[in-house]
């Protein structure tokens, strides 16, 4: 894999990445700072890939309403499939609004 590249993870679509530390993306759209509402990462138990790191971009404007965007970064441990579950949950709310699936394909 180059320097600087990855897999851009997308809903509906199986998703392969190789194993020996392939990256892969998800991003979503964020108005948690302005409307309160969440985003949370649910992790199948597979051991396909891991989570690397969740990283939070705020918009540089001051303006109500503008979305800001969450970054999921995940790396391919070993061979196999699996699924990453994505969950938008209102402010104080117990069941999410929002669900997205994806699926990952690891491949030796």
């Amino acid at each position: 894999m180059k320097e600087g590249s990855g897999i851009l993870l997308k809903e509906n679509f199986i998703n392969s990445l190789s194993v020996g530390g392939e990256l892969a993306w998800f991003i979503v759209d964020n108005n948690g700072g302005s409307t309160g509402y969440s985003w949370k990462c649910v992790a199948d138990n597979s051991g396909i890939y891991k989570l690397v790191k969740r990283i939070v971009l705020h918009p540089s404007v001051l303006a109500v309403g503008v979305p800001g965007s969450v970054v999921w970064q995940f790396e391919a441990i070993k061979p196999g499939e699996g699924q990453v579950l994505f969950q938008l949950y209102p402010p104080g709310g117990i069941k999410p609004v929002k669900s997205i699936r994806i699926t990952i394909e690891v491949k030796s």
